[in-house]
């Protein structure tokens, strides 16, 4: 198995999509219940999202197997699920039963979308993946609305995901982390960057930050979770942010 970092983008777009790719028959059971993507960063991202969304036309950038996407749906959003991984777009297109839009779709590039057709888009911890953040905030802004949002969520600057030993703070650079999720094994590789980094990229793009989440663990996820979630206690892990188009 291949573990060192990407030697270029192409490289760990391709890495990162057969990843997902592997992990898709076992992603939701490892995931929709678990104490990070579902305990943590699923329920901060989704109280940023403006309500009522009844109605409203929303994109999931980057929609892995549809957990986000069903969340939607079943409050009353009109869905199109984008990702990169063509197993992850076929599950969550099963998931989801027929209602939505399901596309293959590499955010690093322009989106296949209709200008100016959208009330949002959620973004759950996909960003990161990309060096390059101009290409994908300008497909974002280019097919919202005006006064349309987005809800993104980022592994936190200051996080145990980043930087790697031996490497600053302010130095941007790729860092791996290794997964197992129902018996498949894997790493993924991040880019980490800076808080100041992280706004101004947003700002380049078009969007002001209206709100920023730091979620902790609830007692009550704590509890349940005392061992996974005994480091995230007290400590920053993930970081949403709420942009609105300028």
């Amino acid at each position: 198995m291949t573990t060192g970092p990407p030697e270029d983008a192409a490289e760990h777009r391709r890495r990162t999509r057969d990843a997902y790719d592997r992990l898709a028959p076992v992603w939701s059971d490892a995931t929709d219940d678990g104490p990070f993507n579902g305990g943590l960063e699923r329920p901060a991202l989704r109280s940023l999202v403006p309500r009522p969304i009844a109605g409203a036309r929303i994109l999931d950038a980057g929609c892995g197997s549809g957990g986000q996407c069903r969340w939607l749906i079943e409050h009353g959003a009109e869905v199109v699920g984008v990702d990169l991984s063509p197993g992850m777009v076929e599950e969550a297109s099963r998931r989801c039963g027929g209602r939505g839009t399901f596309l293959v779709a590499d955010l690093a590039g322009p989106l296949p979308l209709d200008t100016g057709t959208f009330d949002g888009i959620t973004c759950s911890l996909v960003l990161h993946y990309l060096e390059d953040w101009a290409p994908t905030l300008a497909s974002f802004a280019r097919i919202l609305k005006e006064g349309g949002w987005v809800v993104v969520s980022l592994d936190h600057p200051f996080g145990p995901t980043g930087p790697d030993p031996g490497r600053g703070y302010f130095d941007k650079h790729l860092v791996g982390d290794r997964w197992v999720k129902g018996g498949v094994e894997v790493t993924q590789y991040f880019w980490h960057r800076t808080l100041a980094d992280t706004v101004q990229a947003f700002a380049e793009g078009g969007f002001v930050v209206e709100r920023v989440l730091e979620p902790q663990p609830s007692p009550d996820l704590l509890a349940r979770f005392p061992e996974e979630l005994a480091k995230v206690d007290g400590a920053p892990w993930f970081a949403v942010y709420r942009l609105l188009r300028r």
